[in-house]
């Protein structure tokens, strides 16, 4: 038997390095934990849930995609709040929610991934009716679909809407005046996209990237 090889390189997956690096451009540090599925600490670590606690169509893109996007939701001053001052007991939260996937829509569709960077938890209802055009009011149709989904009457769901389109441009126009910010997330979703563009071709139809 040959001797133990001594193991110099390890293998890191593309995708992830590409957002974990997104943070650490953002002078943030990345921790990953059993004990919360992404929780932001107030000061400089965004933690997120350990591989084995995510379902199948999580990816750790999609989460800092995310968390990235309600930090712009809730504007600067939300920076050193914990989980960016968001309380799921508060009526606001809901509509900040619905925003918060407004400007993830929109910013995955300028790499063309809406769909790979798309809401994977019992808020999804709400992302699939986003419009082609992510400022677009929804149709009844639309608003039909996800308000039965979250309870809601259908008057109260198109206003949560209109206020959510409200503030997910208050939200995208933060985050285009904050050159590092929008300097590493669009960097990050280019070279997402360059891999998508590289996978596409020899996945297959229940693949994330497909």
């Amino acid at each position: 038997m040959p001797n133990p090889r001594t193991i110099e390189k390890y293998y890191s997956d593309p995708i992830e390095m590409i957002w974990e690096h997104c943070i650490h451009h953002l002078g943030w540090q990345l921790s990953r934990s059993n004990e919360v599925f992404a929780s932001w600490d107030g000061k400089s670590t965004l933690t997120i849930a350990k591989v084995s606690d995510l379902d199948p169509d999580d990816s750790l893109a999609q989460l800092i995609l995310h968390e990235l996007c309600h930090a712009c939701i809730e504007g600067k001053a939300a920076w050193s709040k914990t989980d960016w001052g968001l309380d799921n007991t508060n009526e606001q939260h809901l509509v900040n929610e619905l925003a918060c996937h407004r400007l993830q829509a929109a910013l995955a569709d300028q790499v063309d991934l809406r769909t790979f960077f798309a809401v994977t938890t019992d808020w999804r209802p709400y992302y699939d009716q986003i419009p082609e055009h992510w400022d677009q009011a929804q149709n009844d149709e639309q608003i039909m679909r996800w308000s039965e989904a979250f309870n809601q009457d259908i008057n109260d769901a198109r206003y949560l809407d209109l206020h959510a389109i409200k503030l997910a441009q208050r939200g995208f126009s933060l985050l285009k005046s904050e050159e590092q910010f929008w300097g590493a997330l669009s960097t990050a979703l280019e070279q997402s996209k360059s891999i998508a563009q590289v996978l596409k071709p020899i996945v297959t139809g229940d693949s994330l990237w497909f």
